[in-house]
């Protein structure tokens, strides 16, 4: 019988922000300084973001947007049995103001944007791929049970003429997406 409860995305991309809380490096997640903890660690998209008039996007700034990256969903079947999966793609992306641009290990020295992209894609893949199952985190469905399998890695976007990096650019934010599928089984 076919699967009709299998849309997880959001106990995913909790899992993604619980996983990301326990190993981002302590300064984004719980230090002082503002340069480095983010303001928004989040399901969500640049796009959804409204500004109060007392506003600027920089006041967003360092901040992680989670969200589903495409409508379409890849099908899947394997193990014994062919157990029927997903494949749930996602977008991670990163924004921060250039005043925020700086060296991850010498905080005070203010480096390129595009050294901070490099660097600041480095420790969110660390910390996002450091537990490749999420910590098999519970998937809620009606008609059977489900769990994260694996992580995969598709893509680390730089550029600023593509989608939301592109539109982080027009607001003079410095921004990098990761790009990374999330492979879910039915028991």
């Amino acid at each position: 019988m076919a699967v009709r409860d299998f849309i997880h995305d959001e106990q995913i991309i909790d899992a993604v922000i619980a996983q990301l809380n326990a190993e981002l490096p302590s300064e984004w997640t719980s230090g002082e300084d503002p340069i480095w903890r983010l303001q928004r660690l989040d399901f969500g998209d640049l796009r959804d973001y409204r500004m109060a008039r007392e506003m600027t996007w920089r006041d967003l700034c360092p901040a992680i947007l989670i969200r589903v990256d495409r409508s379409e969903r890849a099908a899947e079947y394997g193990g014994l049995g062919g157990k029927e999966g997903q494949v749930v793609p996602l977008r991670l992306l990163h924004v921060r103001a250039r005043g925020q641009c700086r060296d991850l290990e010498n905080p005070k020295k203010l480096i390129s944007p595009a050294r901070a992209r490099a660097q600041c894609a480095k420790a969110i893949s660390k910390a996002l791929f450091a537990n490749r199952d999420l910590g098999r985190p519970t998937l809620t469905t009606e008609d059977s049970s489900a769990r994260v399998v694996e992580l995969r890695p598709r893509a680390v976007v730089y550029e600023a003429e593509k989608g939301d990096v592109a539109l982080a650019a027009t607001y003079d934010l410095v921004a990098v997406a990761v790009d990374f599928d999330v492979v879910v089984r039915t028991q």
